[in-house]
C-alpha cells in the first residue's frame, strides 16, 4: 500500500511540474502588439492622437512605430512596472510604466515633469 501511495504521489508531482513547464512566462503573456490610444505631455491636457504602436517580443526585444519612423527597443517586465529602451543611430530613449489589464502607460522621463510624454497603449 505504501508504494502505491508513493507511486501516485510521484506522478502526481510529474504532473504538476510539467504543467508548471509549460505555463506561459510573465514576458510571454505580455508579449504582443500594442496600439497608440493617445500620447500627451504629463502637464497638458491635450491628446495626440497621431497613430503609433509598440511590438513587443517574448525575448525582450520589439519595435516602436511612432512619428513616422521605427525604432528596435529592448523591454523587460518586473511584475506590473515595464522599462523600455529604444535606441537609433546610437541615441537611446528610456521609458518606464505600468502593464495592467492590456493597458500599457510610458513615459519618456520623470512622471511627475510637465515636460514628459506620456504614451497610452491597448493590447491588440
Amino acid at each position: 500500500m505504501r508504494i502505491c501511495k508513493a507511486a501516485a504521489l510521484l506522478v502526481l508531482i510529474l504532473a504538476i511540474s510539467l504543467l508548471a513547464a509549460c505555463s506561459e512566462s510573465p514576458m510571454e503573456l505580455a508579449s504582443g502588439t500594442y496600439v497608440g490610444e493617445y500620447s500627451k505631455l504629463v502637464g497638458e491636457d491635450v491628446k495626440d492622437r497621431t497613430p503609433f504602436s509598440l511590438i513587443l517580443n517574448a525575448d525582450g526585444t520589439g519595435l516602436h512605430s511612432r512619428d513616422g519612423s521605427e525604432f528596435e527597443v529592448s523591454w523587460s517586465l518586473k511584475g506590473e512596472d515595464v522599462t523600455v529602451r529604444e535606441t537609433f543611430l546610437g541615441l537611446s530613449i528610456d521609458y518606464t510604466g505600468t502593464l495592467k489589464d492590456g493597458r500599457l502607460d510610458l513615459f519618456n522621463g520623470d512622471p511627475g515633469k510637465a515636460s514628459t510624454a506620456e504614451y497610452v497603449y491597448r493590447k491588440k
